[in-house]
């Protein structure tokens, strides 16, 4: 009994690791999108932040968390995240090409 229940946890934890591969690869693949939107957004002058456009992802995570069985909270603070991250993104992709520039 306990071989087959080892035998299950490694498969539990394989299946556990191919989840968190996928994530990241999405994870990276929203990044790649991200450096799109700061060149666009470098391009037109546009501001680094659209806290009205963050407050709608953050609703909408909630919403999609919450149908999908994932603590809302949780989905808040992990797009919170990125969203800071993203804005660092914006702010060192504008200040490369404002050296560029020079």
């Amino acid at each position: 009994m306990a071989k087959a229940s080892g035998n299950q946890l490694a498969a539990l934890r394989e299946r556990l690791d191919a989840l968190d591969g996928a994530w990241l690869a999405v994870l990276a693949e929203r990044f790649q999108v991200t450096q799109q939107v700061s060149a666009l957004k470098a391009k037109g002058q546009l501001p680094l932040r659209d806290p009205a456009r963050e407050a709608a992802q953050l609703a909408r995570i909630e919403a999609e968390a919450e149908a999908h069985g994932v603590p809302p909270a949780l989905a808040r603070t992990l797009l919170e995240h990125i969203q800071a991250q993203v804005v660092a993104d914006h702010a060192a992709f504008q200040q490369a090409q404002a050296g560029d520039a020079s």
